[in-house]
């Protein structure tokens, strides 16, 4: 296997093997990094779809956790520009002509991980997956690795959310500086394909695609000027989709 450092204190070897403890075996392939590859440097990618994302347990611990948070609140949104949002009353969303994003997010984070916020195995279950995906950048390095674009270790945004009956997000771009990839990890065990939620997403002149939201999917997806994503309606009267939502941009 080839040992090229795409950071510079850090082997492709390296990535792989520490990936490999949450990403399911054959994510962490040479052939999986190739057609990630492949697609990054496609012309007009679709978001790009990995079923069976995490290893089965490394799923079904964070999924727990994320059901068991107890700082979700609700999350409802007025989108004026890149730079520009407000949080709105939710009896104002319908009928906002800048509504953006209604749904629940877990915040702050860290009131989570206070001793006593919640039971003790989710804790410990939250705090490795953050660990993964955020303070060592195990989830980052690996997108870094398959697409070939260097990504900022300091940027890698994340939010927890949740959606209830007719929650959505509306077309938007998240056109921030150096971002260049969108992720979503979904993480709701009773997901089925009747409840909508499904992201879409649509190039300047093209066709929508549309990714179903079940257990332990990652999707990727190109943070472009041509390109628009957003969430379709849940229609679920319980709370689910579980997702974790990532900002990824490319170093300066």
């Amino acid at each position: 296997m080839k040992q090229t450092a795409l950071h510079d204190d850090v082997t492709r070897g390296e990535i792989l093997t520490r990936a490999s403890v949450f990403i399911a075996p054959e994510y962490v392939r040479e052939e999986t990094l190739d057609t990630v590859s492949q697609w990054m440097k496609s012309s007009s990618p679709e978001p790009m779809v990995f079923r069976n994302f995490l290893r089965p347990e490394a799923a079904a611990v964070t999924a727990a956790a994320l059901r068991a948070l107890p700082v979700w609140s609700r999350h409802v949104t007025a989108y004026y520009s890149q730079t520009e949002t407000e949080i709105i009353d939710e009896a104002d969303w319908a009928d906002h002509p800048q509504r953006a994003a209604c749904h629940y997010v877990a915040q702050p984070l860290t009131a989570a991980l206070a001793d006593g916020a919640m039971a003790a195995q989710h804790q410990t279950s939250l705090r490795r997956f953050l660990k993964f995906a955020v303070l060592t950048n195990g989830l980052r390095d690996w997108v870094s690795l398959g697409t070939g674009v260097r990504l900022s270790p300091k940027e890698c945004s994340v939010e927890f959310a949740a959606y209830g009956r007719g929650d959505q997000i509306r077309p938007h771009q998240d056109l921030f500086p150096r971002r260049v990839l969108g992720g979503n990890l979904y993480l709701d065990e009773e997901h089925r394909s009747d409840t909508g939620g499904r992201l879409g997403f649509r190039l300047e002149g093209g066709e929508e695609t549309m990714v179903e939201p079940a257990f332990n999917t990652f999707s990727l997806f190109p943070i472009r000027p041509d390109a628009h994503h957003w969430v379709e309606p849940f229609q679920r009267d319980t709370t689910g989709r579980y997702t974790v939502s990532f900002g990824l941009h490319r170093a300066e």
